[in-house]
């Protein structure tokens, strides 16, 4: 009786390898000899053992998903890191490709093993431009896709920590807002609060001192800024880009209008490569509505980047990027905290700068919604 009994466990497990031999070739007949689209199989990740969706983390290493569906929003596929290996390992050219625009994956199954489709998260502007908060105008203007509109505009963002609760109670040193986005695709940011000193332009107003030279100049791509760990921590320094900056004389104001004035400050032929510059005019012009063109000063005043609705104070003046040219007693342009028409200041006045730069493009956004008490946080 012992001898049928493993007679019979034998035949057993031979009926079970058949059927299971028949049934892989079957799976294989039927994912082979066509051009499978994954929407269309409706394959489950988890069963079929072919696919495996490779998502990068917050740190930016790739883990499989455990979930059988593609990720619709903060990923963009990765196509160069996507392929499929044979049953040997080796790489197989020319068998994937992907719709980004429906989010299907097509794959030639004929002679593939295994594939990994990769999906890396956005850089900050893509995220920003996929995932438009209140505020971000989605066309370009002045060169920029533009935060517009009053104080309620969600362009909040954290630069110097990681940590939000840090960046929410410290507003005067991490938090920062959304200028716009570059065409190249790099965020430009204004610090929410001034610093806290004030600084002239230069020492008197009848030296004719350009932005490179002066004092501004300096201390912003210097010790009381850049340099400062309590505002550029160590290591956060490498995610501001270097950045080429126009600089000259606007012998008006643009007549309270966006164009005019973007026309003249783009015009400018004097540049300097730094990470730190100041405000144009035509940045406060435009952060008001789109076409920068404000019915009247007082309008322009309830945009969102104007000094008075980031920080409580009255009576107060600071810095822009543009200089007034052509006089022998040389002035620049400020912006008052009680007003909203940019007006003119002699060149030795101190007063309020916030610095502005561009953050490089690999910058990514790891949470957060750009509210003031849910701001964006980087990495």
């Amino acid at each position: 009786m012992q001898v049928v009994n493993k007679k019979m466990c034998v035949i057993v497990i031979l009926v079970l390898v058949i059927i299971e031999s028949c049934t892989l070739f079957l799976m294989y007949k039927s994912y082979g000899n066509k051009n499978n689209t994954l929407d269309e199989v409706n394959l489950n990740i988890n069963n079929t053992n072919m696919f495996a969706i490779m998502l990068e983390q917050e740190d930016g290493t790739y883990k499989e998903d455990t979930t059988s569906t593609w990720p619709t929003s903060g990923y963009t596929y990765n196509d160069s890191m996507s392929g499929c290996i044979d049953i040997n390992g080796n790489k197989l050219d020319g068998v994937l490709s992907y719709d980004s625009t429906n989010n299907i994956a097509t794959v030639d199954t004929g002679n593939t093993s295994y594939c990994y489709l990769y999906f890396s998260r956005p850089n900050a502007s893509e995220y920003l431009l996929q995932n438009p908060s209140s505020g971000l105008n989605t066309t370009i203007e002045a060169g920029m896709y533009r935060y517009q509109g009053t104080d309620n505009v969600d362009n909040h963002i954290c630069f110097g920590t990681n940590n939000k609760l840090d960046c929410t109670n410290n507003t005067a040193t991490y938090m920062y807002r959304i200028i716009g986005i570059a065409e190249e695709g790099q965020m430009k940011l204004i610090k929410k609060e001034i610093l806290n000193t004030s600084v002239a332009w230069w020492s008197d107003d009848t030296t004719d001192v350009i932005w490179p030279n002066s004092l501004i100049y300096i201390a912003l791509n210097g010790n009381d800024y850049l340099l400062n760990n309590t505002y550029v921590p160590t290591g956060w320094e490498s995610k501001i880009a270097t950045t080429t900056w126009k600089y000259g004389d606007a012998t008006s104001n643009g007549g309270y209008d966006g164009p005019t004035i973007y026309a003249i400050e783009d015009s400018w032929a004097n540049t300097i490569s730094a990470k730190i510059g100041l405000m144009y005019i035509h940045d406060y012009y435009y952060a008001y509505a789109s076409g920068g063109s404000p019915e009247n000063p007082s309008n322009a005043k309830t945009a969102w980047i104007h000094l008075s609705n980031n920080v409580p104070l009255t009576n107060v003046l600071e810095w822009l990027m543009s200089r007034l040219g052509g006089s022998s007693s040389f002035r620049g342009w400020t912006l008052a905290s009680s007003d909203g028409i940019p007006t003119l200041n002699y060149l030795d006045s101190a007063r309020l700068v916030r610095p502005v730069f561009y953050l490089k493009s690999d910058v990514k956004i790891t949470g957060g919604t750009g509210t003031s008490t849910d701001p964006y946080i980087i990495n």
